[in-house]
């Protein structure tokens, strides 16, 4: 199995769409294959895709969202939250500065970002990041990294990928309200989504057609074996309830047991509270995770977007050794859990190093009930 992550994935999608841009340039410019070799040359020449900087000073930027009064907000890995007057503005103001919670190592850092539907009237900027936390030793905050800086580092031992190992930290959603270019307070709507390996982070922020904010998150899993639970020192770190560790985070919700895991889900909150919504799947289930809830099965779903027009969600997704997949949750307001199968299943095909373990019940009952 090779190791899958976000930064790898996000140079390959760059490279395609680069790819493909040029492709589409070129034919457009094409003329009869008789005369193509005395037009290569200046097609060479003369590249049909330039580049034209219009932000630059940044570290790391991994959101950027457009404010409707012309500001451009970008999200920097480690922490810091910068605002642009507009496109080929130079000297930005940093928003707010989250480094000293942020871990930012690996995948981990401030990955989401995304303004309130009515911003600037309602001056709200919502988050999610790594937040440097271990439950198993909450007297230490931060528990790795160096406050109020970017030296975030997961020392050996633990190791950061070592199956004794594992640098344990959670995540977080945060609405930030802002005065102007300064964020003023920021309010902690959801911590979870416990991590004890450095890939499977937290994920993406959007705004659905309904006004609900949704989420997505990774379980947190190790990409070197079939983690259910199992590695750590002490053994499962994050306190996952028997049969929901590891990879399984991400059928928590089928276990019956709670507390139940936001790994490996994406959520539709009040954005005022972080709370489910009346009409999520499990509305009503008595566990405030499970109310979140309305798609799981997820490793690593670390991008989201709506279709305009509809409430349509689609979810860029990395998979483990054979499937990169985009998922659809199709009318993601309705009532329906939509589960896409990790790590039972890994895109349509059954994940062997899961599924034929007959210890692990919930992929027992994946494989033998399909659909």
């Amino acid at each position: 199995m090779r190791a899958r992550n976000k930064t790898a994935a996000i140079a390959v999608a760059i490279a395609l769409v680069a790819t493909a841009l040029t492709i589409i340039s070129t034919d457009r410019t094409s003329t009869p294959a008789a005369a193509e070799p005395s037009i290569a040359p200046a097609l060479i020449a003369t590249p049909p895709v330039q580049d034209q900087v219009v932000l630059s000073g940044l570290t790391n930027p991994t959101k950027v969202r457009f404010s409707p009064d012309g500001r451009v907000f970008v999200a920097e890995k480690s922490g810091l939250i910068k605002v642009f007057a507009g496109l080929g503005a130079g000297n930005p103001t940093v928003v707010a500065d989250l480094r000293a919670q942020t871990f930012n190592y690996w995948d981990r850092g401030l990955v989401g970002m995304v303004l309130d539907p009515n911003f600037p009237a309602a001056p709200y900027v919502y988050v999610s990041y790594a937040y440097d936390y271990d439950p198993s030793r909450p007297d230490l905050v931060p528990r790795w990294g160096v406050a109020g800086t970017d030296a975030d580092y997961c020392p050996s031992p633990p190791g950061p990928t070592a199956f004794d190992g594992g640098c344990v930290v959670t995540g977080r959603l945060s609405r930030l309200t802002l005065s102007g270019n300064q964020a003023v307070r920021e309010d902690v709507l959801i911590t979870d989504w416990c991590q004890q390996y450095p890939s499977h982070t937290v994920g993406d922020l959007a705004f659905g057609p309904d006004g609900a904010l949704y989420m997505s998150g990774g379980e947190g899993a190790s990409f070197f074996f079939a983690d259910h639970g199992q590695g750590g020192t002490p053994v499962n770190p994050c306190n996952d309830p028997p049969d929901s560790g590891g990879a399984l985070r991400a059928q928590s919700v089928l276990t019956a047991r709670n507390p139940v895991s936001l790994g490996g889900t994406v959520i539709r909150v009040d954005p005022a509270t972080g709370l489910g919504l009346a009409g999520n799947p499990f509305f009503g289930s008595g566990d405030a995770n499970r109310n979140r809830i309305v798609a799981y099965g997820l490793r690593n779903p670390f991008r989201l977007a709506f279709r305009p027009g509809t409430d349509d969600l689609y979810i860029a997704h990395v998979g483990w050794g054979t499937w990169e997949t985009i998922e659809r949750v199709a009318r993601a307001s309705d009532a329906t859990a939509d589960n896409f199968g990790w790590p039972c299943y890994e895109g349509p095909e059954l994940q062997g190093a899961y599924s034929n373990d007959p210890s692990i019940a919930v992929c027992q009952q994946l494989k033998n009930n399909p659909g």
